[in-house]
């Protein structure tokens, strides 16, 4: 049972690029707050993205990747001393058609990328989203080393970019989908920080007891049991995972069987004394009040308006 894969599949998530460019300075291109995550890929050249909080604009060179999963405001700019009265604002209204190269300025040396985004159902598995930071920079000098599947899942996206032909638009929304999964395993491996939900995973007593939740969630698991499972005290399995996913084990556990439910509801003609059973409750009362305890609604009212 791939736990990262199911928790992918909660919150549909899909992207696609949608910018081909070069630019030659100097130039800015100012991206305001999105509700979609928004990604940039150097293909060459270097530029410089400021963001708010970082005192100092960061430097990108080639083959770097950079994801703002909640869709963070940023500025890229071609200098950390550009102004926008003294540059080229980039801000096309249209985007160009079959991802043709866009191009500002005639500089020696453009740097040239590709943007792009990811969107999710928000209604989706929350711990998710909550484990990503606003800002995730993999610097390019890392894919060739750690990791070459995400340098080679990158160039494939250029390729197709650069070579629009039939069926170009679904390989890359399969490519970007690939990418996206292939950041995250570089976030968790690289990143100082707790990585919240994605660390859960990736460590070895946390993921068992995740992996067991996800396998069976209609079994009747209690605190005890699923520190059984993590190989831990109860205490220290209680701490330990709310410190790194940010919910008791019980909280999670809930909320994860509220999801599987909606899926049920919404794909299949199971009655809700059976789904509530698949999803570990011994009554449909019970049910019942935990799930419109998690969506606002009933699960009969919500079956009704997802059809």
């Amino acid at each position: 049972m791939d736990v990262l894969a199911e928790i992918l599949d909660s919150v549909k998530m899909h992207g696609d690029v949608f910018l081909r460019c070069a630019f030659a300075g100097p130039w800015i291109m100012e991206i305001g707050q999105k509700k979609v995550a928004e990604f940039h890929l150097i293909v060459a050249g270097h530029c410089y993205i400021a963001i708010q909080g970082f005192t100092v604009p960061v430097c990108l060179e080639p083959g770097d990747i950079v994801l703002f999963p909640n869709g963070h405001a940023h500025v890229l700019l071609d200098s950390p001393d550009t102004q926008a009265s003294d540059a080229s604002l980039i801000a096309p209204e249209t985007l160009p058609e079959n991802l043709e190269l866009l191009t500002v300025g005639e500089g020696t040396e453009p740097v040239s990328m590709l943007c792009g985004y990811f969107s999710f159902d928000h209604a989706g598995h929350s711990a998710l989203m909550q484990a990503l930071p606003d800002f995730i920079h993999i610097k390019g000098e890392l894919l060739s080393g750690d990791f070459p599947w995400l340098k080679n899942t990158v160039e494939f996206i250029n390729f197709e970019a650069e070579h629009f032909r039939p069926g170009t638009s679904a390989v890359i929304n399969r490519l970007v989908e690939v990418l996206f999964v292939q950041i995250l395993r570089a976030y968790i491996t690289t990143s100082n920080q707790s990585a919240g939900l994605l660390g859960a995973i990736a460590d070895v007593r946390l993921g068992r007891a995740l992996k067991a939740m996800h396998k069976t969630p209609e079994h009747a698991w209690t605190l005890e049991m699923l520190a059984n499972r993590a190989g831990m005290s109860r205490s220290a399995f209680a701490a330990g995972f709310l410190a790194q996913v940010g919910q008791t084990p019980m909280q999670y556990l809930t909320e994860w069987r509220m999801h599987k439910a909606k899926t049920m509801l919404q794909g299949s003609h199971s009655g809700i004394g059976d789904i509530a059973e698949r999803c570990g409750y011994q009554s449909e009362s019970s049910f019942s009040k935990a799930f419109k305890k998690q969506f606002g609604v009933s699960p009969g009212s919500f079956r009704k308006t997802s059809k």
